[in-house]
């Protein structure tokens, strides 16, 4: 008979990864909420109306908070980062049962976020880059995204028929080889991941700016690149997980988590120009906050006011 609800909480004091992971985890949902009050306030200063990439983060701080609080009860309650014998002792098989049911949701919140966090980003890139063609290509992408969320989502409900095999084994049906599916979505992802990446860098380099700015904006456009390491090494952990063991291995739950709070502020930061410009009066931002500034209707501003009289004024609205 399983225990009473709760009773891997008392387990916690032996739960070193479990400790862990809940702790980087709230440092990094904290740096969120923090770097999105940052961006919304620069929004104020600029006096510009919240845009859409602007709401899309918003939705996904929501969406990040609630998959937070399913990373706490699949710790405190579930006694992730345990091992599943240890766990089946202590809580018994509902434990385990509520275990997959979490993880299923988890893995689809998760799917959600990342796409959110992408089609965000490039919404900023065709805001603050508006030649003709470079726009057509973000939006491009935007679909290929969009195209692969839904291609995921779907694959990952349907691993399983019927989908409840997926947390209850004993359902009746069949299930696909899942470490197959989660690296093929994630070999993708990181694919998709590289092209918004290197996207706006020719635009950047074309900028008429002394060249420390350029290398500046280069490192904070370019921060996604530390989300493809975190990737790549989680497409490791995924390759040596064992189905006899599930609720150990809490180094997959924690690179998993890591790439959406991460991505939270790499799509924050260079929104996050005109506060950064207030609190440190540093201009090295100044261009991506001028190009992004005023309301999300206004296409026929093209030249805005930098902070520095030196640097010249740049078009980015110029045709190829």
């Amino acid at each position: 008979m399983a225990t009473p609800s709760g009773t891997m909480a008392g387990a916690l004091h032996r739960n070193s990864a479990g400790i862990t992971v809940l702790s980087i985890e709230t440092i990094l949902l904290a740096s969120d909420f923090v770097s999105l009050g940052l961006r919304l306030w620069s929004r104020r200063l600029i006096k510009s109306n919240l845009q859409v990439n602007d709401i899309l983060i918003i939705i996904a701080m929501i969406i990040v908070t609630v998959r937070y609080a399913l990373e706490m009860t699949l710790v405190l309650k579930c006694g992730m980062g345990l091992p599943q014998k240890e766990v089946m002792r202590i809580g018994g098989s509902d434990v385990l049962f509520l275990f997959r049911k979490l993880i299923f949701a988890s893995d689809l919140t998760w799917l959600t976020l990342v796409c959110l966090i992408k089609v965000s980003i490039l919404h900023f890139y065709s805001r603050i880059f508006r030649r003709t063609m470079f726009v057509n290509v973000v939006y491009g992408v935007m679909c290929l995204v969009v195209a692969f969320y839904i291609a995921a989502l779907f694959s990952d409900i349907f691993i399983c028929i019927p989908p409840r095999k997926s947390w209850d084994p004993e359902t009746p049906g069949r299930c696909g080889d899942s470490s197959v599916l989660y690296r093929a979505l994630a070999s993708t992802d990181t694919v998709i991941d590289v092209i918004i990446i290197l996207l706006p860098m020719p635009m950047l380099w074309g900028l008429k700016l002394v060249t420390s700015k350029k290398v500046a904006l280069t490192f904070i456009f370019g921060l996604g690149f530390i989300i493809i390491a975190l990737t790549s090494v989680r497409i490791r952990f995924f390759s040596e997980l064992d189905p006899f063991n599930i609720t150990e291995p809490s180094r997959v739950a924690l690179f998993s988590s890591l790439v959406p709070l991460l991505g939270i502020i790499n799509a924050n930061l260079p929104a996050m120009a005109p506060a950064f410009n207030k609190m440190f009066r540093s201009s090295i931002f100044s261009t991506a906050a001028s190009k992004s500034g005023g309301s999300s209707g206004d296409r026929s501003n093209r030249f805005q006011k930098l902070s520095e009289p030196e640097i010249p004024l740049v078009d980015i609205s110029g045709r190829w």
